[in-house]
């Protein structure tokens, strides 16, 4: 009955250490994207009321994968000279190309205050810096999400 008992251990061990092993295998087979590099190129103020301020940032994205990156929507909080300042997110799906560029627009919202301090600061028409954070959520496949975490310059 021990010899029994032996086997059936060693048979489950082995089967849990394949399982464990193919288990492995496919976490190394898991796309490896970088995250695109954004650069904010313009700022629009648009329409608002008396509590958030319309903006339409356009950016510049490059792709350092070598496989496009078929983008789904883009998520991102946007902070001005280190105040946070805005969130938002893109209206439509793009594809970036692989090793490709591609400008596109993203819609935030920004607190009235926020905006009225930073124009009262002196910094309309002036170049200040910004940290633009949030996830690039993806058309499908196993990875759905690649978060980034960028900082710039941009004039007002």
């Amino acid at each position: 009955m021990s010899r029994l008992r032996a086997l059936r251990t060693a048979l489950i061990t082995t089967m849990l250490a394949s399982m464990l092993a193919a288990l492995c295998g496919c976490a190394s087979m898991l796309p490896k994207l970088t995250a695109p590099t954004l650069v904010i190129t313009g700022v629009v103020i648009g329409g608002g009321n008396l509590q958030q301020q319309q903006i339409k940032l356009t950016f510049h994205a490059t792709n350092p994968n070598d496989r496009a990156i078929p983008i789904r929507r883009i998520e991102c909080n946007l902070e001005l000279q280190g105040t946070p300042f805005a969130q938002g997110a893109t209206d439509a799906p793009f594809i970036l190309p692989p090793l490709g560029e591609i400008d596109f627009d993203l819609n935030v919202t920004a607190n009235l205050n926020t905006v009225l301090g930073l124009l009262a600061g002196g910094f309309a028409h002036h170049t200040v810096d910004y940290r633009v954070y949030g996830q690039v959520h993806l058309q499908g496949g196993m990875l759905r999400t690649i978060p980034f975490d960028q900082k710039g310059r941009v004039r007002l």
